[in-house]
Parts: structure tokens; sequence; C-alpha cells
């Protein structure tokens, strides 16, 4: 019998929602350099607003191929595309993602200089040229007061790191085929974000180790209205919340901070010394950091403005998931 034959180095999957991101992401694979994919999948995950004829230049630089489905949860939708691919290492990207040149270089070569890293990615940048808002959105996720532990999944680390669910990000994210396989692992269903998340802390507590690289960097478009970048923070403190009532033990403290905090200055009430005082602490802490993040005195007071209104949205949506709320 012949031995089984050796699977492709890499796929891609992007689940394509809008159709200009999609194109700049295509655009960006099909100019990089290094390996090319066996296949880049995109996943039609309910995109009326995508067509088959607007993917139709990719097909055979990048051997694209297409599956469209109903709008279902972010993790079931992953999950069909896997079961479609066939590259041990799959490079999960969002469709708002553009990778540079070397990227694709860089992954390979990280990936065999890693062999142990079931999981691998890098920070995911504000492109150059966003939007005045998109910035500041940037500078408060980059920021320890915005983000906590997690300003690394935007402000990357200086040298490779062996990292947590903390510092990567599905949007720019790769996995081993056979280390899911090995350890019964596919991404969770039952949530609406924070999936990835979810599936890490399961590689984690087997044993398989994940790796932050900054040559593994992507430009990543930021929400650019208050609204779109507001409704963003609750969806992540939503799946947070699901998360841990599905998963209490994956809970940490800055997972909590921003709810535990409201729920501290309600209990000291807004007017009394004690809530006085913690306000003015926590607006001292938002002003240090937008000075810090940004230039210009407009730049600095949005930022620092920002960093509550975040907060609360995130507050808001984690209390919701925990309280079993979902957005279907």
């Amino acid at each position: 019998m012949p031995p089984p034959a050796a699977r492709p180095a890499l796929s891609v999957i992007i689940l394509g929602t809008r159709r200009a991101a999609l194109a700049r992401c295509l655009q960006s694979l099909a100019a990089a350099r290094g390996p090319r994919p066996a296949e880049v999948v995109v996943v039609l995950n309910g995109a009326p607003g995508v067509s088959l004829a607007d993917l139709a230049p990719w097909r055979r630089s990048l051997a694209l191929c297409v599956l469209a489905m109903p709008a279902a949860p972010l993790g079931r939708a992953r999950n069909a595309a896997l079961r479609v691919t066939r590259g041990e290492v799959v490079l999960f990207l969002d469709d708002d993602v553009v990778v540079p040149p070397d990227f694709l270089e860089n992954l390979a070569r990280k990936a065999s200089e890693y062999p142990a890293a079931a999981a691998l990615g890098g920070p995911n940048r504000t492109p150059p040229g966003s939007p005045r808002f998109a910035r500041w959105a940037g500078a408060l996720l980059s920021s320890a007061a915005g983000a906590g532990p997690m300003r690394r999944r935007y402000a990357g680390f200086p040298v490779d790191t062996w990292a947590d669910d903390a510092s990567l990000m599905l949007c720019n994210l790769a996995v081993r085929r056979s280390a899911l396989e090995e350890e019964g692992l596919e991404f969770p269903e039952h949530l609406d974000r924070n999936e990835e998340n979810f599936l890490l802390d399961g590689l984690r507590r087997r044993g398989r180790r994940a790796l932050h690289s900054p040559d593994l960097a992507v430009d990543h478009e930021r929400r650019a209205t208050l609204r779109g970048f507001l409704r963003q923070c609750a969806l992540s403190g939503l799946g947070r919340g699901q998360m841990t009532r599905r998963a209490p033990f994956s809970l940490r403290p800055h997972h909590a901070a921003p709810l535990v905090l409201v729920c501290a200055a309600a209990a000291a009430g807004p007017l009394r010394p004690g809530g006085v005082a913690l306000t003015a602490a926590y607006a001292l802490l938002a002003a240090v950091s937008a000075w810090s993040a940004q230039r210009g005195f407009v730049d600095r007071a949005a930022v620092a403005c920002l960093m509550p209104a975040a907060h609360l949205a995130y507050a808001a949506g984690f209390a919701a998931g925990l309280a079993g709320a979902r957005t279907r």
C-alpha cells in the first residue's frame, strides 16, 4: 500500500463580508512573496454583499475557492472551512486585513523554526493613512490602560514570544491542523465572538504552545465610527462573558476589570467621596494613557474620552454574556 500523500504546507481561510476590503486582502496575498497557499477559501457566511463574480480575478492566482453558507456563528463557519482545506498550517485572516509582502515568507520560516508552536500569530496594526477616529481607536487598543495585556494583539512584542490568547487574535492567526486533530479540538460554535480564545485556551490546557512574532504583523482596519467601535467592544465583552459562563477557569482579572470597576463606582456612589475618588483616579489614568499614546491636544482628549466609553461597552457586553445573552 502506498504511503499517504503529504499534506500541503499552507491553506488560508478568510471570512468575507465586505467586497472592497476583501479585494484588498486578496490582492495583498496575491502579491506576497513566499510559498503559495494550496488554496485560499473565502467563506461567504451569509454575506449578500459579495458575489462569485467579485472573486473571479483571484481564482487562478490564489487557487481560490468559495464556501457560501447561510449566516452562522463564526466558529461554525470556520469549522466548515477547515473541513474543506488540506494544509498542515491553516492561516485565518479577516477580510479587512492586508498582509505585507514578506508575510508568507515569514510565516513559513517561523513555522519551521518553532515546530512546537501549535499556533502562530502577530500584531494587527492600524494601517497608515487611516481616518482620524480609526487612529484614536488603534491608539486606545494598543495602550496598557485601554486594553491591559490584550494590547499585545495590537502593539505586539519586540521579539518572538511564547504567548496565550491575550496576545493573539483570529484576524491574523495560523494553527497547525495536526495539533487540532491530535487534541480533538475545533472552534466552539456556541460563542458569538472570542472563538479563538476558547480554542487557544484549550490548546494551552493540553500543553500546546502559541507563538507571537513581530515578523507576522498585518495591517487591520479599525472601526471608523464611534458606533462601530463601541459595538465591537460590546461584542468582545459578550464573547468573553459567554466563554466565562461555559469555561469559568478561563477567566483572568483583566477580563472582568471593566465590569468590576463599573460596579465598584456604582456601589461607592458617584457623588460620594469614595465614588468621586475612584472616578478621579480613572480620569487621571485615561489622561496619562492618552498623553503617552497621542500627540496634539485634540487627539489626546479624544482618546481620553474614548477609553471610558469603550470600557462601559465592554462591561455591558461581558455582563450580558455572563447572563446567557446571544446576538442571534
